[in-house]
């Protein structure tokens, strides 16, 4: 694959690998979707040619095979194989565009794929919008495509405070101290600034983004979306001070906020080099943690004290249904915990219910004293 989002190769199979890439791009897609459709098709292109398959001859039979050696992973040297979540993936990769090879040679009114049934099984059409972002969009429902993979369903992993702490405070600068922070206390995507990709999450974050006055801080949107503000804990904003006095200085609205140091002076600090940077910080304080694992954390704690919509608007999510199928999880305890009391309240219930059908038998369990008032003045006679 080279530069701009292209399938390399004379072959017309790469021709319209590259026309369905620039489909993609027509049509608003963000260049982390972009780049990996691109990765994904030229996979499968590589293993059809290596198969000696023509695109033209692709069918389910051809699919089926291809999601076996995928998932497998031998082929590309994956003694564990692929995730389930990584396999769906790729299958919506594939449903997309052999979806546009033959929508548009129906629409030309004829043509190799016009008329011929989508060779990728799917729950429904994935040609009209139907793209989504885990943890962004709606959690979709519906019938499940024929080679799709089960997600097994368990809470993300997050970082824990005790570990949040120990890694801010072994940051090798003010400017890793105030971004871990800020993850930390925000929640939002760690992001990127890149000449590909643009500007978005804290990465890409401006200067005149972080407003200490209102406590509050933009960022943008995955996927080409709005801009967000939200609020930041008061304890942020010292050690962004810090940052600013002691390592970047002052600047413009419009400037980076967060920039490298040494052979990359200046520069917005990207993606790679923060992430490496993390890695680093993590052997050094003996643990495995990644950037987004501040955001799960937050996430959750958010949804326990404040509800699912409050976290809906903290993570900037366009669905509330995202943190709720993501986070609102209950553990297997306390599942256990509940059947239990419900078992003593239905028996209590049982117990209550025959007592009092019982002769002579009342709804409450009254002392002695207090039943043998009201056998008393059962036994009276009326009027009395």
């Amino acid at each position: 694959m080279s530069g701009g989002f292209v399938v390399d190769g004379p072959s017309p199979a790469a021709a319209e690998a590259t026309a369905f890439l620039a489909w993609l791009a027509a049509r608003g897609r963000g260049s982390y979707t972009q780049r990996a459709y691109a990765l994904g098709l030229a996979h499968f292109l590589g293993w059809l040619d290596r198969g000696g398959v023509e695109l033209d001859a692709v069918d389910r039979r051809v699919i089926a095979e291809y999601v076996v050696a995928f998932r497998s992973g031998a082929e590309d040297g994956l003694p564990l194989g692929r995730q389930p979540r990584t396999v769906n993936h790729r299958l919506c990769v594939l449903a997309t565009f052999f979806g546009l090879l033959e929508r548009r040679d129906r629409e030309a009114g004829g043509g190799l794929w016009a008329g011929r049934p989508c060779p990728v099984p799917t729950g429904g059409s994935l040609i009209d919008g139907s793209h989504g972002m885990p943890g962004r969009d709606a959690v979709r429902h519906g019938r499940r495509a024929e080679y799709r993979q089960r997600v097994p369903r368990r809470l993300p992993r997050r970082v824990e405070p005790e570990v949040a702490v120990r890694l801010i405070a072994a940051a090798g600068s003010e400017r890793d101290r105030a971004l871990l922070t800020l993850l930390w206390r925000s929640g939002q995507r760690v992001g990127d600034w890149s000449g590909v990709h643009g500007q978005h999450g804290i990465l890409g974050m401006c200067l005149g983004d972080l407003d200490r006055r209102s406590g509050t801080v933009v960022v943008r949107l995955k996927g080409a979306r709005d801009e967000h503000r939200v609020p930041v804990s008061d304890d942020f904003w010292p050690v962004f001070a810090r940052y600013l006095g002691r390592e970047r200085g002052l600047g413009e609205p419009e400037d980076p906020a967060w920039v490298m140091f040494r052979r990359g002076q200046g520069r917005p600090l990207s993606y790679a080099a923060f992430e490496c940077a993390l890695r680093a910080l993590s052997r050094r304080v003996g643990v495995r943690v990644t950037a987004h694992m501040f955001r799960h954390a937050l996430a959750q704690a958010v949804v326990e004290v404040a509800g699912l919509k409050v976290a809906q608007e903290m993570l900037g999510h366009a669905h509330v249904s995202t943190p709720a199928d993501t986070y609102a999880r209950v553990d297997e305890p306390a599942m256990v915990a509940a059947v239990e009391r419900a078992r003593d309240l239905f028996d209590l219930q049982a117990a209550t219910s025959s007592s009092a059908d019982e002769p002579g038998g009342y709804v409450f369990p009254y002392d002695q004293a207090t039943l043998a008032e009201l056998e008393a003045a059962a036994g009276e006679e009326p009027g009395r």
